[in-house]
C-alpha cells in the first residue's frame, strides 16, 4: 500500500512539473537590446527596429510604444514611422526588461549662439547693467523679460529663507521698489514671467522648499505659478497653481516655458545627476487638481523659527500623469574645460525643439584680477539629450580686463545666472561685485544667434 502511495505522489509531481513547462508559461530572458538607440527621420520615413534577447531563441512577445505618437509612431512589429516634428522615445518592453531608441524629427533649425559667445565683453552685448535688487548684498538668481521690456528678477533674501521677486520697468532701471517676498519657496535659480490674457502678470518659480545644511532653501519639490503682486508676502511655501513631478524623488525642480511653442521644461537633480523633462504646456495646464502630500523641513535660521518638518496637503497638478515629450539626463563632469556640467548649474531654457543649459562659477582677487577668471558655458541639446551645439565658453565672463574697463567689476567676480532665448537672441544673466562695496549687481548680456541645421 505504501509503495502505491509513493508511486501516485511521484506521478502527480511529474505531471505538475510538465504542466509548469507548457507554452503558456512566461519565457525567461536576461537582456533586451535594440539594433539602434538613436534615429533621425523625416515625416513619412520609416525604420525597422529589431529587438534581440538573450537567449536569442526565447521568442518572447515584445510590446512596442512611443512617448509621442505625434512625432513617431511604432507598430506591433517595431516599424517606426516619422509623423511630425519634435522628439520621441520608442520603447521595446518584455516583463521587467526594456530598451529605448530616441527618435528625432527636426523641423526647426536651432538658434546657435556659439559664434557670438566667443566675442569678448563690449557695450554692444550689454542689455542691462549694474542694477541693484531689493537686497543689495544678495546675488541675482533668475530673470525674465516681457515683450513690453519689463524685467523681473529673483534673488534670495537677506535672511536666506525668503525669495525676492523684483520688477524693473526696463533695462538699467530701478528694481528695488516693486517687490514680492516669498517665504520658504526655494532658491529662485530659474523663473518665468508670463503676461496672461487676463491682464495679470504671473511668475513661474520653484516652491515647497526644504532648508539644507548651509541654511539656504535650495531643495524644492514643486514649482508654482504665482500672480505678481508687489508688497505681498506669501508665507506658506507655495501659492497659486502648484505642479509636482516626483519622478524618482528628484528635487531642485526649476521650470522654463516657451509660450509660443507651448512647451514646458522641468529641470531637476539627484545624486549629482541633472535631469530634464519636456511636456506640452496645454496638456500640463489641463491636468486636474488632486491632493498631493509634500514633506519639507523649515526653520532653524535667524528669524525663521524652530527647525521642524512640515507635512502639507496641497491641491496641485501631478505631472506624473502627463505625457512626456522627451527626457534625458547627464552626470556632473570631471574635466572643467571640456565636460558638460563641470561647473554649477546656472539655468536652463527651452526654445522650440531645443534645450539650452547654462553652467558657471565666479572667482575673484582684488590684488591681481588678471590671474582669476570666472567661467561660464552654454550647451544646446535636443529633447533626447543629443548635443546639437557643443559646449561653448562665454568669453565675456572670463574677460577680466573687459569687465573692469566696462565698469562691471575690478575683481573678476562675474557669475552666470539664468538663461533666456527670445526671437533669435540669447540673454545671459551675470552677477557682479564691484570690489568697492559688498553690493552685488544684476546684469544681462544679449547675443544674436544664427540658424543652424
Amino acid at each position: 500500500m505504501k509503495k502505491q502511495i509513493i508511486a501516485t505522489l511521484l506521478l502527480l509531481t511529474t505531471t505538475a512539473s510538465n504542466i509548469g513547462c507548457t507554452d503558456d508559461s512566461p519565457a525567461q530572458i536576461t537582456s533586451l537590446k535594440l539594433n539602434r538607440t538613436e534615429l533621425t527621420l523625416q515625416p513619412g520615413e520609416t525604420f525597422q527596429l529589431e529587438a534581440t534577447t538573450r537567449p536569442a531563441d526565447a521568442g518572447v512577445p515584445i510590446k512596442w510604444s512611443s512617448s509621442n505618437e505625434a512625432v513617431a509612431a511604432v507598430d506591433e512589429r517595431g516599424l517606426v514611422t516619422g509623423t511630425g516634428y519634435g522628439a520621441a522615445l520608442v520603447t521595446a518592453r518584455y516583463g521587467s526588461y526594456s530598451a529605448k531608441c530616441s527618435v528625432t524629427l527636426n523641423a526647426e533649425q536651432v538658434w546657435d549662439p556659439s559664434q557670438a559667445l566667443a566675442a569678448p565683453l563690449s557695450s554692444d552685448i550689454v542689455h542691462s547693467k549694474n542694477v541693484l535688487l531689493y537686497a543689495p548684498r544678495r546675488i541675482l538668481q533668475g530673470f525674465d523679460i516681457l515683450p513690453n521690456g519689463e524685467i523681473y528678477y529673483s534673488q534670495v533674501g537677506s535672511n536666506a529663507y525668503t525669495l525676492n521677486i523684483c520688477r524693473a520697468a526696463g533695462p538699467n532701471q530701478n528694481a528695488q521698489d516693486e517687490v514680492m517676498i516669498l517665504k520658504h519657496f526655494g532658491h529662485g535659480t530659474q523663473i518665468v514671467a508670463e503676461k496672461a490674457s487676463d491682464g495679470k502678470t504671473y511668475i513661474w518659480l520653484n516652491s515647497n522648499a526644504s532648508v539644507d545644511d548651509s541654511g539656504e532653501y535650495g531643495n524644492n519639490w514643486s514649482f508654482s505659478r504665482v500672480e505678481f503682486v508687489p508688497g505681498t508676502n506669501e508665507a506658506d511655501g507655495y501659492a497659486g497653481d502648484t505642479f509636482f513631478l516626483n519622478k524618482e524623488q528628484q528635487y531642485d525642480q526649476q521650470v522654463a516655458v516657451d509660450f509660443d511653442a507651448r512647451r514646458l521644461l522641468v529641470g531637476s537633480r539627484k545624486s549629482g545627476v541633472r535631469h530634464f523633462w519636456i511636456f506640452d504646456l496645454d496638456e500640463v495646464l489641463a491636468l486636474p487638481l488632486k491632493e498631493m502630500t509634500v514633506s519639507v523641513t523649515v526653520g532653524g535660521g535667524t528669524g525663521d523659527g524652530e527647525k521642524q518638518t512640515v507635512e502639507r496637503k496641497i491641491m496641485g497638478h501631478d505631472l506624473n500623469d502627463c505625457r512626456v515629450l522627451g527626457n534625458f539626463s547627464f552626470s556632473s563632469g570631471t574635466d572643467k574645460e571640456h565636460d558638460v556640467y563641470s561647473y554649477s548649474h546656472q539655468g536652463h531654457e527651452i526654445n522650440g525643439d531645443y534645450i539650452y543649459f547654462y553652467e558657471g562659477n565666479a572667482v575673484e582677487n582684488s590684488d591681481d584680477p588678471g590671474t582669476y577668471q570666472s567661467k561660464a558655458y552654454v550647451t544646446v541639446f535636443n529633447y533626447n539629450g543629443r548635443i546639437v551645439v557643443p559646449r561653448t565658453e562665454v568669453a565675456a565672463i572670463s574677460d577680466v580686463n573687459g569687465l573692469a574697463s566696462e565698469g562691471f567689476t575690478q575683481t573678476g567676480y562675474a557669475e552666470g545666472e539664468c538663461i533666456k532665448v527670445k526671437e533669435g537672441k540669447l540673454y545671459l544673466g551675470m552677477a557682479c561685485r564691484d570690489g568697492s562695496s559688498s553690493n552685488r549687481y544684476a546684469n544681462i548680456l544679449v547675443y544674436d544667434c544664427v540658424k543652424k541645421q
